[in-house]
């Protein structure tokens, strides 16, 4: 049975409480209030190259009922026969919707206390709040060292604590027209040595993934490649590949003929 053919039969059940409470006459009943709800739930819906996503943490639904028979009314078809709360999550579900795995959906009742029937206008029946969830704190970056271990550098050993580290020859990387490329902060020298040669001006880069919260290492096209020894064996670091290969304290990062002893301080 749909999501649909459920909130009909429920609307059914009360079908008769609900022509007392409202009247023959009267605008909207419970599922079409429920309709209305989803519906407003499914426009904050944001469509993107990587699909459906919902990006509130928080969804709060205050119903409003002008009179104390029609509390009870909104408390049976909101909050037993078919809840609320279900039928949004049901809807998103449907849709194929991404959305916070605490998304929080809070569903208050309350009777509009400052109702007047001698109004021309009558107060909405519901209200809709939409929270965004707080961004979680990035975690703190831990200091690596990379101790050059064969190769000439600028400096023996790096200690840094940085959120990308660029490995290349050279430490300023200009075009065809001088102007700056990139610079690098593990820098090896451009002396001819036969070792530092098969060293790329951009041959690699260390990020630290804050959501894996790991250091992560990718090779940027560079002739001689990069690989990593690690357990006695080489892993191969794929050129261009911008998803890299996870680092740990311990590996040895061969840029060409070159090599770095990465850790990471405790």
């Amino acid at each position: 049975m749909g999501i649909w053919d459920k909130l009909i039969k429920a609307e059914q059940n009360i079908r008769k409480r609900v022509e007392n409470a409202f009247g023959h006459e009267t605008v909207q009943t419970p599922l079409e209030i429920r309709r209305e709800i989803l519906e407003q739930v499914e426009s904050r819906i944001i469509v993107d190259a990587g699909g459906k996503s919902f990006p509130f943490g928080k969804v709060s639904v205050r119903l409003q009922p002008p009179t104390e028979a029609l509390l009870d009314v909104f408390e049976t078809a909101f909050l037993q026969d078919g809840s609320l709360k279900a039928d949004i999550l049901q809807r998103l579900k449907d849709e194929q919707v991404r959305h916070p795995t605490e998304l929080d959906i809070v569903v208050d009742i309350r009777q509009d206390a400052g109702h007047d029937h001698a109004e021309s206008a009558p107060r909405p029946l519901f209200n809709l709040d939409f929270v965004k969830p707080e961004p979680l704190p990035k975690p703190e970056i831990r200091e690596a060292n990379l101790v050059i271990t064969k190769g000439l550098a600028e400096q023996p050993a790096y200690h840094m604590k940085k959120e990308r580290i660029l490995i290349g020859r050279l430490s300023e990387v200009l075009d065809r027209e001088g102007r700056m490329v990139r610079k690098n902060d593990v820098v090896f020298l451009d002396n001819g040595d036969d070792v530092n040669s098969t060293v790329g001006r951009t041959h690699a880069r260390i990020w630290f993934d804050f959501e894996k919260r790991e250091f992560r290492i990718m090779d940027e096209g560079s002739r001689y490649g990069t690989r990593i020894m690690r357990d006695g064996r080489f892993i191969e670091v794929p050129g261009g590949n911008a998803r890299g290969i996870r680092l740990r304290s311990g590996d040895e990062i061969h840029c060409g003929q070159s090599c770095l002893q990465f850790e990471l301080n405790q």
